[in-house]
This record gives structure tokens, sequence and C-alpha cells, in this order.
């Protein structure tokens, strides 16, 4: 639970701090003028995707009211920053850990909108179970409304 309620606020956290990461990195093992261009445009998305991650893993009720992140979750956040980091220290596995931080970036994207959705889902069923309608998918019963009574029309 403890390592949960971590990444859920190292998240926000890891938005500002890795792109740090990669400036410093860059400073001390970079080389060209080049790679100098090419941190200057990873930074803002690295900055896009942490601050993405987090309000998509964030964005479900369970998650804010227990402040705690799903395991998988974490997983992904975990790959990200992993290859992130590695990127940051501008070695000859570098294009292996950038194409870890993409992959990563992909499938946390994938991940948090599955998982919004799902709770949406059961979210908007429980609602609808609360005012006495099937959810979606379920069969539908005939209405019995009792009697009807028929009144012809008068003839002209």
């Amino acid at each position: 639970m403890a390592l949960r309620r971590a990444f859920f606020a190292w998240q926000f956290a890891a938005a500002a701090v890795l792109p740090i990461w990669l400036l410093l990195g860059y400073a001390v093992w970079g080389t060209g003028v080049a790679g100098l261009f090419g941190i200057l445009l990873l930074v803002p998305v690295v900055v896009l995707v942490e601050l993405g991650l987090a309000l998509l893993f964030s964005a479900r009720a369970g998650v804010r009211r227990s402040r705690t992140l799903d395991l998988p979750a974490i997983g992904v956040l975990a790959a990200f920053q992993v290859g992130v980091i590695g990127v940051g220290f501008f070695g000859p596995a570098t294009a292996w850990f950038g194409l870890l931080a993409v992959a990563a970036a992909i499938g946390g994207f994938w991940l948090g909108g599955a998982l919004l959705v799902r709770d949406v889902r059961s979210r908007v069923e429980a609602t609808m179970a609360s005012f006495g309608r099937p959810p979606a998918g379920a069969p539908r019963s005939p209405i019995d409304a009792g009697e009807y009574i028929v009144i012809k029309p008068a003839a002209r």
C-alpha cells in the first residue's frame, strides 16, 4: 500500500524532476549541438506525457479517493520513468531506453483509457440501477401497465 501511495504522489513530481534529469544528464554526458536541440525538443514531450499519464491515472474516482494507484499503472509509470532515466545517461543503450519509454507511454495511455472507461461504465450502470432501469445489454421485460380502456372516436 505504501508503494501505491508513493507512486501516486511521485507521478506529479516526476513531471518536473525527469525533464531536469534529462538536462543535467546532457550537461554531464551529452555531446554535440544536435543533441542539445534533440533534448530541447524532448523535454516538453516528457513533461506532457508524464502529466497526461498522471491525470489519466488519477481521473478515476476510486484512485482519487484512496490516493493509491493500481499495480498495472505503477508498472507502466515505472517503465516509462526507467526509460527516461536511462536516456538521461546518454550511453550506448540510449536508443533502447528511448524505445522503452515510448512503448511504456503508448501502453500507459491505452491502459489509463481502458481503466477509466471501465470505471465510468460501472458507475453509470450503478446509477441506472438505482433508477430502476436495467443496465445496457440486459434483456428487457415487457411493461405491464394493467388494464387499458380504449375509447373509439365518435363517427361523423
